[in-house]
């Protein structure tokens, strides 16, 4: 009797152990998820960075978009319309992120300005540091305006030389 015993306790704390640690999993944010097909199908572990397979397989089934590197280089060899209108779409992005981006720090100077003082909580000069660099995101993205308006006057050419 006693060995059915230390069997069924062996057995009741391998069930006890699987359900917890099942239990574990779900609390620690492990979810399965669809990959692409040749990848292996890995758990998604939220707050663990440590595995290579399954960053590998997340960029595979993102998209690719360019860094400013590349195109600063695609920039430097376009010969192509399309290459120049690629070009000139990333610039304009760019400005348009500058612009939201210098919309936020105008909009923290004028509640900084406008608002309450509060002891302790910001120099004087913090509105007027706000909007030196709101000035700066305007002006990278005006900046960046004219080099997407130079790129898309290139396609026009390469397209009329073509012509």
């Amino acid at each position: 009797m006693s060995t059915f015993r230390k069997h069924l306790v062996v057995v009741a704390i391998t069930i006890l152990t699987l359900f917890v640690g099942s239990a574990r999993e779900g609390r620690a944010g492990v979810a399965e998820a669809s990959r692409p097909g040749n990848c292996r199908n890995l758990p998604i572990i939220k707050n663990l960075t440590g595995l290579k397979a399954q960053h590998v397989c997340d960029r595979m089934s993102a998209s690719k978009e360019l860094t400013k590197g590349e195109i600063k280089k695609l920039a430097a060899r376009a010969k192509s319309a399309e290459d120049h209108l690629t070009v000139a779409r990333f610039y304009r992005v760019e400005a348009h992120g500058l612009d939201v981006q210098a919309a936020v720090y105008e909009e923290a100077a004028a509640s900084l300005r406008n608002g309450p003082i509060v002891k302790n909580f910001a120099s004087p000069t913090t509105g007027g540091r706000l909007e030196f660099a709101a000035k700066g995101f305007r002006d990278e993205a005006k900046s960046d305006r004219a080099i997407a308006a130079s790129h898309e006057e290139m396609a026009k050419t390469v397209v009329a030389s073509l012509n």
